[in-house]
């Protein structure tokens, strides 16, 4: 098991640390671990998961196809 540290999380996400925050106490993103007194972590399976069941965000590409179409 391996443990994500915040600044890992964000850039794997490409979300805010409030965000990840937010979205957490919603449980809407997987629940950190406490590392010790101040510190946390996410177990990086939990995260790679969450990250892979996102909708996958359009692209100026995408949207120059999808116009093609038309």
């Amino acid at each position: 098991m391996h443990i994500l540290r915040t600044s890992e999380v964000i850039r794997l996400t490409g979300l805010s640390r409030t965000t990840l925050l937010r979205l957490e106490r919603q449980g809407k993103f997987p629940t950190r671990i406490r590392l010790g007194l101040n510190s946390v972590g996410w177990r990086e399976e939990e995260v790679r998961n969450w990250v892979e069941t996102r909708p996958r965000a359009m692209t100026q590409l995408d949207l120059f196809d999808r116009e093609a179409q038309v």
